[in-house]
């Protein structure tokens, strides 16, 4: 990932957002190409040249927006990486965004997230891709498809309409919480072990797959017959005959419970330290731990100070102290310590140039998996 090239798409119709995003990527380090497009048109054209490895794209062009984007990367199953980025998001947005095939969202005043969005995403990308080319040569093996299934953790089933047979791998019986051949490998087995709250939505979008389409992706929860509940992620893709009548439909379930309740404590606790940070009756702030640079800063900071959160991220420490005082950053810089430490009094300036006396508790964290250190400022 490190040395590996990303050629980036980026859907943005302002030139100061865009040139920020660039420069706050190229800080990063990060090793990428990235073309600015605005219109339509201009994306449906550079997005069928297939040679982008990542999508960066604004929600809220007047003509073209994100959604309308990922809509027709669907429709024509291009499967790309997508960022979505906009100035404000629901929680019902946001999952909307998700189960449409956004891989991360960014909020505009929040840009200095978008390196670790764009590692994390990428790393996601390109471990998929080797799974995938892992899986796919073990499954072409016929003799070890058993090993195939246990190793990924997923069930294949097929249905021949010819036959009017359907059949399960012994995986496929697992995740149900069944033993291999227990039950009959029947349709209406696997919907009676779908959750109650989901069985029409898998119903339904299953036989609208099976009317007008040719491959379906979902996920859904489970219960087994010892009400154990899980949420497993399922793919179909269906064959057809020259009058686009089913032949087979093939299919495989994964067990992503783990997955999923890491994503929902992640969100949790993710929410809770963002609302201390935010509502700190101190202004707070993220710092580099080697060149003291703003990471993230709260909103008393912002009021107090008077910069932008924009400008904030374009400063470090050094900025909004004396000359005289900046030798105070500098040991600060090389303390290691784990627990919080208070400071004596210092000086700052603020944006006005207004000088005031503070006292700081400051230690140190990890902030986006980098050394960094939270710094709390006390107004005297």
């Amino acid at each position: 990932m490190q040395n590996k090239k990303i050629n980036i798409l980026h859907l943005e119709d302002e030139t100061m957002d865009a040139y920020l995003a660039k420069k706050i990527l190229e800080r990063a380090k990060l090793n990428f190409d990235i073309t600015v497009i605005e219109t339509k048109d201009s994306f449906i054209k550079h997005i069928n040249n297939k040679k982008y490895d990542l999508i960066i794209a604004d929600h809220s062009l007047p003509q073209f927006t994100a959604m309308e984007a990922l809509k027709y990367m669907n429709e024509n199953k291009i499967h790309i990486p997508f960022i979505l980025v906009t100035g404000t998001v629901s929680e019902d947005f946001a999952v909307g965004a998700m189960k449409e095939g956004a891989w991360d969202y960014i909020l505009k005043d929040r840009l200095q997230r978008l390196p670790i969005a764009v590692t994390s995403v990428m790393e996601r990308h390109y471990s998929q891709l080797e799974k995938n080319k892992y899986l796919e040569e073990l499954i072409a093996r016929e003799s070890i498809m058993k090993e195939a299934e246990k190793l990924a953790s997923f069930g294949s089933w097929q249905i021949d309409y010819v036959t009017q047979k359907m059949t399960w791998s012994d995986e496929m019986y697992r995740i149900l919480g069944y033993e291999a051949g227990e039950v009959s490998a029947e349709y209406s087995i696997f919907l009676e072990r779908i959750h109650p709250d989901d069985q029409q939505h898998v119903r339904k979008i299953n036989e609208h797959a099976l009317q007008f389409l040719n491959s379906l992706q979902y996920e859904c929860r489970i219960i087994t017959p010892d009400k154990n509940e899980k949420t497993i992620y399922a793919e179909v893709s269906i064959k057809r005959n020259e009058n686009n009548e089913p032949l087979k439909m093939n299919g495989y379930i994964r067990d992503i419970t783990e997955t999923v309740l890491s994503r929902i404590r992640l969100k949790e606790s993710e929410k809770k330290n963002q609302y201390l940070f935010e509502n700190s009756p101190w202004a707070s702030w993220v710092i580099d731990s080697e060149t003291l640079r703003f990471l993230d800063v709260n909103n008393y900071a912002i009021k107090y100070y008077g910069y932008s959160y924009e400008e904030f991220i374009l400063m470090n420490a050094k900025n909004i102290g004396p000359e005289n005082e900046q030798k105070l950053y500098e040991k600060l810089n090389g303390e290691n310590s784990t627990s919080f430490s208070t400071n004596n009094r210092w000086k700052h300036i603020k944006k006005d140039g207004t000088v005031v006396e503070v006292e700081e508790m400051y230690g140190n964290i990890f902030f986006e998996g980098k050394p960094a250190k939270l710094v709390l400022v006390r107004h005297l």
